[in-house]
């Protein structure tokens, strides 16, 4: 007898469809922010909010699995792949896409709160420099969820700081779509919690 296949297409033998389950979305997500402690009493909470209201996209979140690591040995002229004993980094980069819209005129809160947490970094205007414990954020959270609010996805991330901000990088008379700046983090570990 010729071998069959033994789920057909059809929609009786999806079981996405027969439970009925719903598609994970890549648009439903919320970031809270938390700032250095050197620059908490500048920016509450409803503050910080608002950069959440402000995301775009992030980018680089496959960084939380981490690539394992092979290296080769040759014995008796045959080649045996091994495991590496450690992983090359165990902190993650991502960049977040942000909205620029000027607040009450003409403050650009968004741009003007990630350039001062990098010049908490190093200042190039005074050549300031700061410790770790003053320019790292304790946290950063996302959270993933379905389409009724409900999370499936928890992502803390510890030991935040920022490596660089762009998008900021041309002007031009013949466009006329609006600016986004794009700021990437560097977190030195995570928890991850999947429902």
């Amino acid at each position: 007898m010729p071998y069959q296949i033994a789920h057909l297409p059809h929609l009786k033998n999806a079981p996405a469809a027969i439970e009925r389950w719903d598609p994970v979305h890549n648009s439903l997500f919320k970031v809270i922010f938390s700032v250095p402690a050197s620059m908490k009493g500048e920016y509450n909470l409803e503050e910080l909010d608002i950069l959440s209201s402000q995301i775009i996209s992030i980018d680089g979140l496959d960084n939380l699995q981490k690539q394992i690591q092979t290296y080769k040995k040759k014995h008796l002229g045959i080649e045996v792949t091994f495991v590496k004993p450690f992983v090359e980094s165990t902190g993650i980069e991502f960049t977040i896409s942000f909205n620029l819209n000027l607040r009450k005129i003409s403050d650009n809160y968004v741009f003007k709160l990630f350039k001062e947490w990098l010049d908490t970094i190093y200042n190039l205007a005074t050549g300031m420099q700061t410790l770790k414990f003053q320019y790292m954020a304790e946290n950063m959270t996302i959270f993933q969820a379905n389409r009724d609010g409900t999370i499936w996805r928890q992502i803390d991330l510890k030991n935040v700081f920022i490596t660089n901000i762009g998008g900021l990088n041309n002007l031009d008379y013949s466009s006329s779509d609006a600016q986004n700046l794009n700021v990437t983090f560097f977190a030195e570990y995570w928890d991850e919690h999947i429902a």
